[in-house]
């Protein structure tokens, strides 16, 4: 038998059996979704009381997206979007979820994990699943996720799990792939998924992988550890309770995504790895509702002056938190100011891979050549949105939009809403991206036009049929 030369040797012994080469290290891919996080807060959007440093961090060691979207302002269908590439509309799902979708993602639209599954990559889904419980074929295990913890419903509490779905929704029980996990006293949900997440790198970084980390913080029911409450009073008084609440929430995340990156560091793969961190949707804006919005009564989540909230289609419902770190790809310390959108994400991957695009096509686009300048346009000529009935279609720097925000202004005495009597409104969100200007009236022309671009794509949903979407264009 031929001897290994001595350096050959070292290098056996020192890499576990296996003889070190120079090939490149396959690139991974981290998305870390958070739940109803508004655009105002995270410390690099300017909240100034918001503990978020390793947030921050991810955002200054990538590139962030100061217009960064979601497909719609709500849970289940921005998730679908973001994992498909696709308008969810197009497949029927356009709320929790539509009559079309059957209750569940449809298994004939390919999602990003079924992609990457295929080409070699182990997948990992943690925390918040929503994409369809009632049958089988909507169950993470049986849709190419090779590891599931988390829950399948759209929201649970923090604190508690049962064991049997005879409990109430918030409480149904915790699984780790098809089997229920026996949810100890005292633990926190979001910590959960945090050590999970550590776990699934520590299991795979020796092989490439995808891990959708989607946290069920911040949403409801608002709640905190002791200790995370004591570690924001320690720098911040806050003028709400909930407010209070909602930055200790944010700083559990905050703390998943720093040990993230740290066991990146430690098994050697941080720079061979790509993160998306973005919310599924904006800002809760309130305790007490929608009413209370012009009063700033209740407030608990900001979006920096952004109009609207989550459930319409106001930038402060649509645009989110949303960066992405990558080195060797993405420019690190940059800021992108073109508008993004989540279904940008499956398209930059899977581009990156060469993997052949679905046979149900993209929305969104590969953003790498944009982001590396080598496009200079914008990445989208149009943006489409519709959550039941409320609607918005941008083209440029000019927005139309349809919400029912205004309903408790628009009631008859009958107290129903009379829909017909909220119009459209037209902004320029360059020069206002505070959406107080209504500029239909000034600009008809425009208006007529984003208006009719709207109705020939909305036109070709499946659902439309379902909901009364008003026209009211300007004679």
């Amino acid at each position: 038998m031929r001897q290994i030369p001595l350096l050959l040797g070292l290098l056996w012994m020192f890499s576990g059996g296996v003889i070190a080469s120079n090939k490149p290290k396959p690139t991974n891919f981290i998305i870390i979704l958070v739940d109803d996080m508004g655009y105002g807060d995270v410390g690099y959007h300017g909240a100034l009381d918001m503990i978020t440093p390793n947030i921050d961090k991810l955002a200054a060691e990538g590139t962030y997206f100061t217009q960064g979207y979601v497909t719609c302002s709500v849970c289940g269908p921005s998730r679908a979007g973001l994992m498909s590439g696709r308008y969810q509309n197009k497949f029927g799902i356009n709320g929790n979820f539509g009559p079309n979708s059957k209750g569940g993602f449809p298994t004939d639209q390919p999602m990003l994990q079924d992609m990457l599954k295929k080409a070699g990559y182990t997948t990992g889904a943690l925390g918040k699943w929503h994409f369809g419980k009632a049958q089988d074929e909507f169950l993470p295990w049986n849709r190419n996720f090779d590891y599931f913890y988390g829950f399948l419903a759209g929201g649970h509490d923090y604190f508690w799990a049962d064991t049997t779905y005879k409990a109430r929704k918030d409480n149904w029980p915790i699984h780790r792939n098809n089997e229920i996990v026996n949810y100890k006293k005292g633990d926190y949900l979001t910590t959960k998924i945090n050590e999970e997440a550590v776990g699934f790198i520590e299991a795979n970084h020796n092989e490439p992988f995808f891990l959708y980390v989607a946290y069920n913080a911040v949403h409801y029911p608002w709640s905190a550890t002791e200790e995370d409450l004591a570690r924001v009073d320690e720098l911040y008084e806050y003028d709400h309770k909930y407010r209070r609440i909602l930055a200790a929430m944010t700083l559990a995340i905050d703390d998943g995504v720093g040990a993230l990156m740290e066991i990146l560091e430690k098994c050697g793969i941080s720079e061979n790895t790509a993160i998306f961190f973005l919310s599924d949707n904006g800002s809760p804006a309130t305790i007490a509702g929608p009413t209370k919005i012009n009063t700033g009564d209740f407030v608990m989540s900001k979006t920096n002056g952004l109009r609207g909230y989550k459930g319409d289609t106001y930038e402060g419902g649509i645009r989110v938190p949303f960066c992405v770190k990558w080195p060797g790809e993405v420019p690190a310390g940059k800021r992108y100011n073109e508008p993004v959108i989540a279904i940008d994400v499956a398209p930059t991957i899977t581009g990156f891979l060469g993997i052949d695009m679905p046979s149900t096509g993209y929305d969104g686009v590969n953003l790498l050549p944009y982001l590396n300048h080598e496009k200079k346009e914008s990445p989208h000529d149009y943006l489409y949105w519709r959550y039941q009935d409320d609607y918005a279609y941008r083209e440029g720097d000019w927005k139309i939009t349809w919400n029912d925000q205004e309903k408790v202004l628009h009631m008859t005495k009958d107290m129903v809403m009379d829909k017909h009597s909220i119009k459209p409104k037209l902004f320029n969100i360059k020069n206002d991206p505070w959406e107080r200007h209504d500029l239909s009236e000034a600009y008809p022309e425009k208006f007529n036009e984003l208006l009719d671009a709207f109705h020939r794509m909305d036109s070709q949903m499946p659902d439309r049929g379902l909901f009364k979407v008003p026209f009211n264009r300007i004679k």
